[in-house]
């Protein structure tokens, strides 16, 4: 077990993104040949061994080629160790290794191609409770707040394989304009056309090249340490604390980058910040800014696709810094589940403290007894890396006020001006003593260079304090040098030792002994305690602060020392200085509070009564834990600091800081609701009726850099089990994973959306997936998304079920009555002026439509969401009620192109296909269900021939509305097609050649159109699932059938003249077939009132058929199939009739 535990320790590595990928390579082969010998000696591995280690470091290629022979031993091996499923394929495998390595993307996603989803069947008949009807209640989840006119279809049809461009690579590849994601729909948007605009996404495809491959760097992080796979808490309690260290290593790896490219760039801009905050000091090197500026032109890295800034460098050192603080934290206040917490009882800890005790040891017990003090420390500690980590380096800060002081390279020895006028003075009157300030010679005439001050004449640390004269302009310069060199160190939690190397270094002695008194900092293990001396210390410290010399560093440094704020705050130029100056100054407050209640009577001795000293807990209020948010919302409203606080990670840090992340998310999640409600209302964020306290405050919807640390961030809460508000408060937290989730779609990484969309709660997961994937219709792609969620464990039929009932919910048909009653038509209302056939009316040309892709945007959708039931075993019932709804909808307003569309994209016979290898094992068209003359034997000895054959039947029954309304759109558009040949060949009489092709297609055309013409003669429509539907149905016979019998007839007049008079002969056959006493057509007919047209037209048809055959020079032999149903030319002679009589 043991080794099984180093094996999986050693495997996590080769995922860890913040090494690089030599070293990934040496953690796995290490791991791999280490857990067995049997392993490690296979051919295969043996040979990935040899190429990996020897000459060198050898190429890319020789790698990925030796890692392919090994794979197939590699990945059983671990397979058997429980790491992957039984299910999984080496192919995944491969993928999930070589994935973190961008170099070597490339090439695995051109070797190998994605492997075809594998259907496990699922003999499940799913009814849809309410029949024909969409859901009465579903959660009022509206989606899309994001108004963005949809873009070509084939826009969404992307290449899963294809390497996204990382945004701080340089050899990253921009996506193309035609590679992006789809925009999102609203009820007001409609498909024109499937050219849509795609401009308007143009920041859209702007932020995706600049998020590129961070954004899915921190989903394969989150995919593989993913928290909801855990089944033990314990284990789902590590694996968040990786993804925080994993998250943090991605911040640094773009942070290094970000630097190697912009480090001149910030050199220069921070030198002249601090010029301007040398106050009253002129600095006179004016050099500095031209060369930086050859330094930015000739060590600035370009990239050639992607352009990076300065603030992109900022972001992510913000954002790296954003991580390591919520890594401390967790650590601190979330210990592991199962943990017993340790009853701290200060009484028993203190007393185990003696006047032998070390340094060291009170202050550990200091921060063993109290909790708040260890978390201000930890706080504090954070402060001071991330100052160590951004800051520039000292020697380079004090630079310019070392060469104002016009010592050349000369760094130590003191104040060399004020020394030189002091000895000059002495050789003047020849004096041998130390100069005396009082003596009226000085008074008057021992001045500056300048003539404007009087000089010190000491050179002893407190001279000019205690004398009230000045230095030298040159060692003024000076001086400041080494107390900014000394503040900066403290401010970045340099040991004390470093300090007082650095000061010895400048022959500044004395000010190294002045930097003890930092608690905790390089506290000797052996060295007993003085109780007494600390106290007095920070109290002298803080009378220096105050009452010392002139310069603001000067004072900031005994500030720290002493636990003074109002001493430190002019130093400070950061909402992260103002922190540290504050959370110092408790700290050191809170650590006097114990040294008194260790020796109360030995503290008040050693302390005298005219030493001041400033209490930060008494200035912070009570209570203490609320300290750090008061001093959060302090500095929000500071307007030295007020800008930078409201910058999303300063925001975050805040929040963190002041432990106010449940409140914090859930006014995030309300301030969302808002932008994204603020130009109507929005499907994907619902609109709260609570509001947002400051809208200001929180992190808007475009900035999507800020989303996605926000969204990881709150996941992390979230798998810690953290109470963020509960039920009530779950919709508007929630809100931020949305946005971030609808950025994912908007920029084209669709591929991410279901990894995000599992981390939400309830139906609103199915909500979200549904609408955000609705604009994918390459079948691969649909293919792949489905493989995603169920590897994410999400219920691809609730996800399939769910997107057509959102969408009947978000786009309901709220129009009254039946429009298709008055507004189907098939005849044009002009007369026939080209009338040679003797037919009275003409069908409309292109009835359908000008453009037959022409379909409203919300008709596509329903087109869309119907389309993902082919992709989902079962759901069969389901599957045909959603699509009658769709026809049902369609035609009711007349939208007869989308009908047809649905007609091509999904036929039933497809569907069919689709899901009978699941419910019967076998795969059947409706042919082959119609068929039982293909009984086994067996089947029918075991006695399952018969339920095979009533589950056929029942299939069938289950489908016979939607095939009805399916053969209504192909015998419409068979009556265009007619109506369109007709009138090419009036148009075209006199073109012999051209006119026997066109009517070789219209015999075509007829001959295909015959099984859904009869399907409308045989009881069509007659059978209801339940009586709301017969209603419904009914409107759509009276509006539909008449029109189209009457439209068909003429298709037969028509044939009849172009092709053969057998084509009459069946309109009088179809006369015969409605007279019959229980046809249903003809009693519709008299309901509509149409029987007169319906006679007519017969009539006409009858009259063409006479003057065809009585013209006809000889009767001939008419077809076998007519002269089987007794039909002869004769009947139809008039001549012969008349020779007869």
């Amino acid at each position: 077990m043991l080794v099984h535990a180093q094996f999986k320790i050693a495997w996590r590595k080769t995922h860890t993104t913040s090494l690089n990928a030599e070293r990934r390579w040496t953690h796995f082969t290490s791991a791999v040949t280490s857990f067995t010998p049997a392993l490690g000696t296979t051919q295969n591995l043996h040979y990935f061994q040899e190429e990996r280690f020897s000459n060198g470091q050898p190429s890319r290629e020789v790698l990925y080629a030796a890692w392919a022979r090994a794979l197939p031993s590699a990945f059983d091996a671990l397979r058997s160790l429980g790491l992957f499923t039984a299910s999984s394929r080496a192919s995944d495998f491969n993928q999930r290794f070589l994935l973190h390595d961008i170099s070597l993307r490339k090439e695995l996603t051109t070797s190998n191609t994605m492997a075809p989803l594998t259907r496990s069947g699922t003999n499940a008949l799913v009814p849809l409770p309410g029949a024909l009807h969409p859901p009465r209640s579903t959660q009022n989840y509206r989606e899309t707040s994001w108004s963005f006119v949809g873009e070509p279809e084939a826009r969404s049809e992307r290449e899963l394989s294809e390497e996204p461009a990382s945004s701080f690579d340089e050899n990253a590849d921009m996506m193309s304009d035609e590679e992006e994601g789809e925009g999102g729909y609203g009820k007001q948007l409609l498909l024109e056309s499937p050219e849509d605009h795609e401009d308007i996404l143009h920041p859209l495809r702007e932020a995706a090249n600049r998020v590129g491959r961070e954004v899915e760097k921190f989903a394969e992080v989150l995919d593989g340490y993913n928290p909801l796979r855990a089944t033990a808490q314990d284990e789902k309690y590590e694996m968040t604390l990786e993804l925080i260290e994993l998250y943090h290593g991605i911040a640094i790896d773009t942070l290094e980058r970000l630097r190697e490219q912009h480090n001149a760039e910030r050199r220069k801009r921070d030198g002249l910040r601090w010029r301007k905050k040398m106050r009253g000091f002129k600095i006179t090197n004016e050099m500095d800014e031209l060369e930086l500026d050859d330094d930015d032109e000739g060590n600035t890295v370009a990239l050639p696709d992607v352009q990076t800034t300065l603030e992109d460098l900022e972001r992510w050192e913000q954002e790296a810094q954003t991580w390591d603080l919520l890594q401390r934290l967790v650590h601190l206040r979330y210990p592991p589940p199962g943990s017993v917490a340790k009853e701290k009882d200060a009484s028993s800890h203190k007393s185990s403290i003696h006047k032998y005790s070390t340094e060291r040891e009170i202050w550990q017990n200091f921060l063993e007894t109290d909790d708040l003090a260890l978390e201000r420390k930890t706080v504090l500690q954070w402060l001071k890396d991330t100052a160590e980590e951004s800051g520039e380096d000292i020697d380079v800060l004090v630079q310019d006020l070392q060469q104002s002081a016009e010592r050349g390279d000369i760094i130590a020895h003191g104040w060399l001006h004020t020394k030189a006028a002091i000895k000059n003075e002495k050789r003047k009157h020849a004096w041998t003593k130390d100069l005396d300030p009082t003596s009226a010679v000085l008074n008057r005439g021992f001045l500056n260079t300048a003539k404007t001050e009087p000089l010190i004449t000491q050179l002893d640390p407190d001279a000019a304090t205690r004398q009230n004269r000045k230095l030298e302009k040159q060692d003024k310069y000076f001086e400041r040098a080494i107390w900014l060199g000394c503040w900066e160190m403290l401010r970045r939690g340099r040991s004390a030792n470093d300090i007082r190397e650095w000061c010895i270094e400048r022959t500044e002695i004395w000010r190294a002994v002045c930097m003890p008194g930092l608690p905790g900092e390089d506290m000797e293990e052996d060295q007993t305690a003085d109780l007494a001396s600390w106290p007095l210390w920070r109290r002298m410290c803080f009378s220096l602060a105050h009452n010392g010399g002139g310069d603001e560093y000067e004072r900031a440094v005994y500030g720290v020392l002493s636990g003074d704020i109002s001493s430190v705050e002019p130093a400070c130029r950061t909402w992260d200085d103002y922190v540290f100056a504050n959370y110092n100054a408790l700290l050191r407050t809170q650590f006097d509070y114990y040294l008194q209640q260790l020796n109360p009577q030995g503290f008040a001795s050693a302390v005298p009564s005219g030493l001041g000293i400033f209490d930060a807990v008494q200035f912070h209020g009570a209570p203490q834990s609320a300290a750090g948010e008061r001093l959060i919302e302090t500095l929000r409203a500071d307007p030295r600091t007020s800008k930078e606080a409201l910058q999303p990670m300063k925001m975050l840090q805040g929040v963190l800081i002041a432990d106010k992340f449940k409140d914090f998310i859930h006014q995030q999640g309300l301030a969302l609701s808002k932008f994204a409600n603020t130009g109507g209302p929005s499907n994907l964020i619902p609109a709260d009726k609570d509001q947002p306290n400051d809208l200001e405050r929180y992190i808007a919807l475009d900035d999507h850099d800020s989303l996605r640390v926000l969204t990881h961030v709150l996941l992390v809460f979230m798998s810690l089990g953290i109470d963020l508000g509960g039920v009530w408060t779950q919709t508007a937290v929630e809100n931020v994973i949305v946005s971030y989730i609808s950025f994912l779609r908007l920029a084209g990484k669709e591929e991410l959306i279901p990894l995000y969309c599992s981390q939400l709660t309830g139906p609103r997961r199915y909500a979200i997936l549904s609408r955000n994937l609705i604009d994918i219709t390459d079948y691969e792609q649909r293919v792949t998304q489905i493989r995603l969620m169920r590897e994410l464990g999400l219920d691809v039929q609730q996800f399939v079920r769910m997107q057509a009932r959102y969408l009947f919910h978000d786009y309901p048909d709220k129009v009254r009555g039946y429009p298709a009653s008055s507004n189907f038509k098939l005849f044009d209302s002009r007369p026939n002026s080209t009338n040679v056939t003797g037919i009275g009316r003409k069908i409309k040309e292109d009835f359908f439509g000008d453009d037959e892709d022409k379909v409203e945007r919300v008709d596509m959708l329903l087109i869309r969401s119907f389309e993902w039931y082919m992709l989902v075993d079962g759901m069969w019932s389901e599957t045909f009620i959603i699509g009658t709804m769709l026809y049902l909808r369609f035609f009711k307003h007349v939208h007869l192109n989308a009908a047809r569309m649905l007609a091509s994209r999904a036929p039933s016979t497809s569907i069919a296909k689709a899901k009978t290898k699941a419910i019967l094992g076998e795969t059947l068209d409706f042919a082959g269900l119609e068929n039982d003359d293909d009984e086994d034997l067996t089947e029918v000895l075991d006695g399952s021939a018969e339920r095979r054959k009533m589950l056929r039947k029942h299939l069938l029954a289950e489908a016979k509305n939607f095939r009805e309304l399916e053969a209504l759109v192909e015998s419409l558009d068979f009556i265009e097609t007619v109506g369109s040949v007709d009138s090419l060949l009036t148009e075209r009489e006199t073109e012999p050649k051209w006119q026997k092709d066109m009517r070789s297609n219209l015999a075509k055309a007829i001959h295909a159109s015959r099984p859904s013409i009869s399907t409308l003669f045989n009881r069509w429509l007659l059978t209801f699932p339940n009586e709301e539907a017969e209603e419904e149905f009914t409107l759509l016979r009276e509006a539909y059938i008449p029109e189209t019998i009457l439209a068909y007839i003429t298709t037969l007049h028509i044939s009849g003249w172009a092709l053969t008079r057998d084509f009459l002969m069946d309109s009088m056959d179809l006369a015969a077939v409605m007279a019959e006493e229980d046809s249903d057509l003809l009693q519709l007919f008299k309901k509509t009132g149409r029987m007169q047209e319906l006679v007519e037209a017969f009539a006409a048809a009858s009259k063409n058929l006479l003057f065809i055959t009585s013209n006809k020079k000889t009767t001939g032999s008419t077809s076998k199939k007519l002269r089987v149903k007794g039909w002869t030319p004769e009947l139809w002679s008039v001549k012969r009739s008349e020779r007869i009589g």
